[in-house]
């Protein structure tokens, strides 16, 4: 019980303090880039954390590598899947529409010791 208070409050805060730091960083800090950098891998990790269980069924495989490292992004995950051959339809469509963005981002993403 105690962890899931600590989710909720997190969340509770976050949405003040992190929409006024988003603002503060976009109009003090320079350059962006770097930033910008940060949140997606904190965001990446953040959602292998907690979309671990239903990746596991719709991305990959029963015999691949799993989400839920809250250590590791989901795009390494991804990656490491991808190169094993055990992503699922799902996965495969998830992994092109990042390539969209960013070309090869999966494999690029692979983390060897997370």
């Amino acid at each position: 019980m105690k962890n899931f208070l600590l989710i909720l409050l997190a969340i509770i805060l976050l949405i003040p303090f992190g929409a006024l730091g988003f603002i503060f960083a976009c109009i003090r800090q320079r350059p962006l880039g770097p930033y910008f950098g940060r949140i997606a891998q904190s965001l990446n990790q953040f959602g292998n954390a907690v979309c671990g269980p239903i990746f596991n069924q719709w991305m990959i495989t029963s015999d691949g590598y799993p989400f839920g490292n809250i250590d590791e992004g989901s795009s390494s995950v991804l990656g490491k899947n991808k190169r094993l051959g055990t992503l699922t339809p799902s996965g495969k469509w998830l992994d092109r529409l990042l390539n969209l963005i960013d070309e090869d981002h999966s494999i690029d993403s692979i983390e060897e010791n997370p």
